[in-house]
């Protein structure tokens, strides 16, 4: 598997150790990029470039959970939840002083589920070993 199959195609398997390399390298490449290309192009550059780089956190999640011997929806669910998390908490900031008891309780609620559910992927994803050999999604990783 070459690089740009690495960090973009969902197919195939990657072990611990390859998928916490992919999402350091994401984080320190990917993060000043980002900035640099909102600082200089706007924030819509910033953004289109952000969702590059969203992209290749997603697919790595893809393969480390195919690995794991899940769907890919195993991972959809969570970046749909950091969806919901972001744009409640972006409309939360904006009428703070006018919102209703109910939607901060449903805000409050969402993040929980949302904290929940990453703690438990950080868990099955980054430290569980993968299956044992092959699997539907592809031969084991770490045997020759």
């Amino acid at each position: 598997m070459n690089v740009l199959q690495f960090f973009t195609s969902v197919e195939g398997r990657i072990t611990r150790q390859q998928f916490w390399l992919g999402i350091v390298a994401i984080t320190f490449v990917g993060s000043p990029i980002v900035g640099l290309s909102a600082l200089l192009g706007g924030a819509t550059a910033g953004a289109i470039v952000n969702l590059v780089f969203l992209w290749c956190g997603f697919a790595l999640s893809v393969k480390r959970a195919n690995d794991r011997d899940r769907h890919y929806l195993f991972v959809a669910a969570y970046f749909a939840l950091v969806a919901i998390v972001t744009s409640m908490s972006a409309s939360q900031t904006k009428t703070v002083d006018r919102m209703a008891s109910e939607q901060q309780t449903l805000f409050a609620i969402v993040s929980l589920i949302f904290l929940g559910y990453m703690l438990f992927l950080f868990v099955d994803l980054g430290l569980r070993r993968g299956t044992e050999g092959a699997n539907k999604y592809g031969p084991d990783p770490l045997q020759p």
